[in-house]
């Protein structure tokens, strides 16, 4: 059986959060990690809370009040995708996805030096050249994957794609999903003039509602595992900005003294040196 296809039985008419996270977590590289909650910046920025976030599982410091999903906040700089699950997906529905999408994807990941970057789950960062530079506005692997996914959409498919339109045009093209799915009623993609597929609505022409042959879950993972697998993020790892207040590992005040002891001390259990009789 195929691998992709083994995924689809349990997602099928159920696009419920827990069964969605489970089914993720259990299919996508061990590097990543499956939660809920809000995603930050170190600017003080936070998001909406997030059905489903993907985030870096082994360098990624997550922050949680009580373990309770609403007060839970990860980095955006370890963050690979955030979803929406919407069990029918109808005018208000998209609407709400697209909106809490755009404020993930506005959210800034800091860095130093645009030219240094590195993969997810990667403690190494790399130096590229000018034009390899870190820019999430113009390259998709480069900012958060986002994606809506829900069982049916009650709108017929030539509105369905008009608010799906509406909502995307009321943020930059950049900061729209990149992928959207039904599990009955199939894909929703952006295309260029060509009739391309685009990862996000940046020179897009047209809105493609479709199927695909190997079925609309298994493309979807597809999607997520290529992102974990080839996104890059910034190159400082998520926790000085956080944890620290200050932001760095300076200190404020202090006092030095000496290593040595004032006065030498004896080994313990030492004799005292015999003392020279006087003349």
């Amino acid at each position: 059986m195929r691998a992709g296809g083994g995924t689809t039985p349990g997602l099928v008419g159920s696009a419920r959060e827990h069964e969605v996270r489970n089914k993720l977590q259990s299919v996508l590289p061990k590097k990543v990690a499956v939660a809920t909650g809000c995603v930050i910046d170190s600017f003080g920025n936070t998001s909406n809370q997030c059905d489903v976030i993907l985030y870096e599982k082994d360098h990624c410091p997550v922050f949680s009040i009580n373990g309770d999903p609403a007060a839970t906040y990860i980095p955006c700089e370890s963050v690979i995708a955030v979803g929406e699950i919407k069990s029918s997906l109808g005018t208000p529905e998209i609407s709400d996805a697209v909106d809490k999408i755009a404020k993930v994807k506005s959210l800034q990941r800091y860095f130093n030096d645009p030219t240094c970057f590195r993969s997810y789950g990667s403690v190494t960062s790399m130096q590229g050249f000018s034009l390899e530079s870190f820019d999430p506005e113009h390259k998709p692997l480069d900012q958060i994957y986002a994606f809506i996914l829900c069982n049916e959409s009650p709108l017929v498919p030539a509105t369905r794609a008009d608010r799906y339109a509406t909502a995307c045009s009321r943020h930059p093209g950049h900061l729209s999903p990149n992928l959207m799915v039904s599990l009955k009623d199939g894909l929703v993609l952006f295309t260029n003039e060509k009739r391309q597929v685009l990862e996000n609505r940046v020179n897009a022409a047209d809105i493609f509602l479709g199927r695909t042959p190997d079925g609309e879950v298994p493309f979807l993972i597809n999607k997520l595992a290529r992102v974990a697998n080839r996104g890059r993020t910034t190159e400082v790892l998520p926790y000085a900005r956080y944890l620290l207040k200050s932001g760095n590992t300076a200190f404020s005040e202090g006092a030095f003294y000496p290593a040595a002891p004032a006065q030498p001390v004896a080994p313990e259990g030492a004799q005292p040196a015999a003392q020279a009789p006087p003349p």
